[in-house]
């Protein structure tokens, strides 16, 4: 066996295990009144409820098919969520630099970003805590994924799976718009982006995501859009002489749970961008 292959076999038993250790202490800890709230969402299934959209209450559904009405049952998917949330976000990672010809290359940045992913706090409590960001968390590395897939690795049918992460995403959790935006502006401020709109894969991709968040929109507009004014007042909250305090709020809350780390990054994404050496990393750094 390689020493790459030896770092595969390492790396996978250490996914493993750190997984099984997540559901020993997800079954272990009591449910925190948000979860409970959540459990009673699971118990009661609708395509939309005030605070959030449905799909956490899915996962705690679906947990709680296969592990019981339990801390466990309620928790499950969290962890799962997490584990699979790894093994894409490695593989994207090494089919980006698989491009550059390094096969080491390669192989050491996938094993870093699943490395760097599980070591951010936001990781280590959103797979003890069920929350919407669990699912958002799976759907949003899936999106990623695909767009390596259609970026790098010059695969246009998975349009469609990036317009269905995207949806599903939207079903988990509105800041999805945030990314989506993101990948739009992409779309239409480079080159790539723009020759992508002249085929029909991105426009199918709106298609899937239209359908998917269409029971979401049908529920608000059957209730009087109250999720969507709930969360959308809080951007209506904004004030010129409170957006210091926010920002500063917003920066604290990004380096205690992605690590200081994710400012170095940007800085390295910012140079990738703007040295022109991959397309695809303006949307990344979007």
């Amino acid at each position: 066996m390689g020493r790459q292959a030896r770092l595969w076999v390492y790396w996978g038993g250490g996914l493993v295990v750190l997984t099984l250790l997540r559901l020993v202490l997800a079954a272990s800890l009591p449910l925190s009144p948000d979860e409970a709230y959540y459990r009673i969402w699971a118990l009661a299934p609708a395509s939309g409820y005030l605070d959030h959209p449905p799909m956490v209450a899915v996962w705690v559904r679906l947990g709680m098919f296969l592990a019981g009405d339990t801390a466990e049952g309620v928790r499950l998917l969290g962890p799962v969520s997490a584990s699979l949330g790894t093994l894409l976000i490695a593989h994207a990672a090494y089919c980006w630099l698989q491009k550059q010809g390094d096969q080491a290359l390669a192989c050491m940045g996938a094993l870093r970003a699943g490395a760097l992913l599980n070591g951010t706090l936001a990781i280590q409590l959103g797979t003890l805590v069920m929350t919407p960001d669990a699912p958002l968390l799976l759907f949003m590395v899936l999106l990623l994924w695909a767009l390596v897939q259609v970026c790098v690795c010059q695969r246009p049918r998975m349009w469609l799976l990036v317009g269905l992460a995207a949806g599903l995403g939207f079903d988990s959790k509105y800041t999805v718009l945030l990314p989506v935006a993101g990948l739009v502006l992409w779309l239409f401020v480079t080159k790539q982006g723009r020759a992508w709109l002249r085929t029909p894969w991105p426009w199918g991709a709106a298609f899937v995501a239209g359908v998917c968040v269409s029971p979401v929109i049908w529920w608000n507009a059957h209730h009087a859009w109250a999720s969507f004014f709930k969360q959308g007042g809080r951007v209506a909250d904004w004030h010129p002489a409170r957006a210091v305090s926010f920002m500063g709020e917003l920066l604290g809350g990004q380096v205690g749970l992605a690590t200081p780390l994710v400012f170095a990054f940007l800085r390295v994404a910012s140079g990738c961008c703007g040295s022109g050496e991959m397309a695809f990393s303006r949307f990344c750094c979007a």
